[in-house]
């Protein structure tokens, strides 16, 4: 019997390789990007590792009673795990979590009811459709949620034996600038029924046609006899 895992060695070079070029990436996109340091980096391959190890146990972080897995990817991206930078952020942290719980702010409530109405749905539009209601108005999280948005993907994508979304040269236009407007639509408004549904078809493809199935590896699970 095979697990999915995923091969945490290949994304940090795609990531870094992204790194290299993101002067001229950010040179094409239609709103410039803050830059791509090596903490940002760092923080994402947390965030990478966390996502691994939920796969492998096989938690469900959309289900009543694990929503602190989203949050903790949040944090992760945001500070990282080492214990400095999380007393130093205590603040931030103590009011992501205030933002994520309100019904009228993050609403994590909001996400999942639509989420398992969603259920039937291929794994891919299940994704794109979680990113969008992430990044779209209200957003989840005060900061950080195009990168949390992305590990929430690769984790939805993962729970069925799919490669993880990883920012890359190649995909990063075809990613950065839709996601400017997911992040300019709001969904408690028309745009829930005009232009949020089309943002969602147009990632479930972008996913489709970014896959990389380099990005995991399968490894052997012990099977008792």
């Amino acid at each position: 019997m095979f697990k999915h895992s995923l091969d945490l060695a290949r994304i940090e070079q795609k990531l870094r390789d992204t790194q290299r070029q993101f002067d001229r990436i950010n040179a094409v996109l239609t709103m410039h990007r803050d830059g791509m340091p090596d903490s940002v980096v760092e923080h994402m391959l947390e965030g990478y590792a966390y996502v691994n190890g939920l796969l492998q146990a096989g938690t469900d972080i959309l289900q009543l009673g694990q929503f602190h897995h989203l949050l903790e990817l949040n944090h992760l991206v945001l500070c990282g795990s080492s214990r400095e930078a999380r007393s130093e952020f205590s603040n931030h942290i103590v009011r992501t979590e205030e933002h994520f719980y309100d019904r009228e702010a993050g609403d994590i409530g909001g996400l999942v009811d639509w989420y398992q109405r969603a259920k039937g749905k291929p794994v891919r539009k299940r994704a794109a459709g979680v990113y969008v209601r992430v990044l779209s108005r209200p957003q989840l999280f005060i900061e950080g949620n195009h990168r949390t948005g992305a590990l929430i993907m690769s984790y939805i994508l993962g729970r069925e034996g799919l490669p993880p979304f990883v920012l890359t040269p190649e995909n990063a236009e075809a990613y950065f600038n839709p996601s400017t407007l997911v992040r300019d639509a709001h969904k408690y408004s028309m745009d829930e029924l005009v232009k949020i549904p089309k943002l969602k078809r147009y990632f479930a493809r972008f996913l489709e046609d970014t896959e990389d199935d380099s990005l995991v590896v399968k490894t052997k699970s012990l099977e008792t006899t």
